[in-house]
């Protein structure tokens, strides 16, 4: 592993033992999900973990972890920091530096992280998922107004108008919104679980029958679950994943501004307002 990695290894283990005490499902997915089955860990150039729960279990997790976790350790989402700009949460380490390109101005925890994500049910008929999808363009929008990167047009004129109406004072309750409007299918006979916080679209739209009840391996020792018919997820987000992918495309893919493992975010970061942060250069330790 990278010392990176072990950072987030760290942080696996921590939300792990959690779901352990509280009998939470918890799956890797995405690109942890592929390692884990394709290497028993990280694939050697990831920068990340990603884990998943059913909306029930995530709600519980996010309840009851805040209490259980012990200094360094952070859970992030809109309602712990109120600046965060994301339907999902993270668990951080309050001690290191991660901050990415997209957000380095946003006045958040910007420890080294990694993903929990909500999944959830869609809905059943065809004008419900067809009113879904237009909201959620909606609800991408007025999030994407927070992030400090250029867009196309007309993507650039919509996060200009949003910003002079003040949407990204108001990232809370947008969130809230969002996130209720995501999870009002859970008691419905749906047969396709959505993660709606990553950003692969329909390829995380997957048969419920693929999460079932998981498939125990290990990822750099830890145990834990996939997917239960782990073949067809992972083909239907990456199609051939037992390929190896060609040398040049052997690279995480996010973008950092800074990273530091040895010292917390707060020592690079500048707060000047309730909202924003300015990245200032901390001096080599002699």
């Amino acid at each position: 592993m990278t010392e990176l990695q072990k950072t987030e290894f760290e942080l696996l283990r921590q939300a792990l033992k959690i779901c352990e005490e509280l009998d939470i499902k918890c799956y890797l997915i995405c690109g942890t999900a592929l390692g884990a089955v394709k290497y028993n860990g990280f694939i050697p150039w990831d920068d990340d973990i990603d884990i998943g729960m059913y909306r029930k279990d995530y709600e519980l997790f996010c309840r009851e972890a805040p209490g259980r976790l012990k200094s360094p350790f952070f859970l992030q989402n809109y309602k712990t920091d109120p600046s965060y700009p994301l339907i999902f949460s993270k668990l951080r380490n309050s001690r290191t530096t991660y901050i990415e390109d997209s957000i380095k101005t946003l006045n958040i925890n910007h420890g080294v992280y990694i993903d929990i994500f909500p999944l959830d049910l869609y809905p059943c008929g065809k004008a419900s998922q067809i009113l879904l999808e237009v909201r959620k363009w909606y609800y991408t929008h007025l999030l994407a107004t927070v992030y400090d990167t250029k867009r196309r047009l007309p993507g650039e004129m919509i996060k200009r108008f949003n910003l002079i109406i003040g949407v990204h004072k108001r990232i809370p309750k947008i969130i809230r919104k969002y996130e209720k409007m995501l999870s009002k299918y859970r008691d419905t006979d749906s047969h396709t679980v959505c993660n709606h916080g990553n950003w692969q679209g329909r390829l995380e739209y997957s048969a419920k029958e693929q999460y079932g009840n998981g498939f125990s391996l290990t990822f750099e020792g830890a145990q834990a679950i996939v997917p239960e018919q782990y073949d067809a997820y992972l083909t239907q987000k990456y199609g051939d994943w037992r390929a190896e992918l060609p040398k040049e495309e052997q690279v995480g893919h996010h973008y950092y501004a800074v990273m530091d493992l040895e010292r917390p975010y707060t020592d690079y970061t500048e707060v000047i307002s309730e909202q924003k942060i300015r990245v200032r250069k901390v001096p080599k330790t002699k």
